[in-house]
């Protein structure tokens, strides 16, 4: 197998994890900040694969790879982002 296609396998599952993740999250089905940490992870090593994660990641206030406070309003914007990026998503 060539790199090239390793690398398109590799991008491939990162976007399908990311979209699973975003509809688990955008559907209340996984807890907020479980779902947000997974996909951050994606974000962190496969950030080219899956460039719509970025706004979880600017939130005001919020710092992704630091302590987290996981409130109501955290919960809410991360739920709406999600659903805004998920029906962004391309395949």
């Amino acid at each position: 197998m060539s790199p090239q296609n390793k690398a398109q396998i590799r991008k491939a599952a990162a976007r399908e994890k990311a979209k699973s993740l975003l509809a688990s999250v955008a559907s209340g089905d996984l807890e907020t900040y479980v779902g947000y940490r997974q996909l951050y992870g994606i974000w962190t090593s496969s950030n080219a694969a899956v460039p719509e994660l970025g706004p979880l990641f600017r939130i005001p206030g919020v710092e992704p790879d630091g302590m987290l406070n996981v409130s109501d309003d955290f919960r809410a914007k991360v739920v709406a982002i999600a659903r805004e990026v998920l029906t962004s998503f391309e395949d």
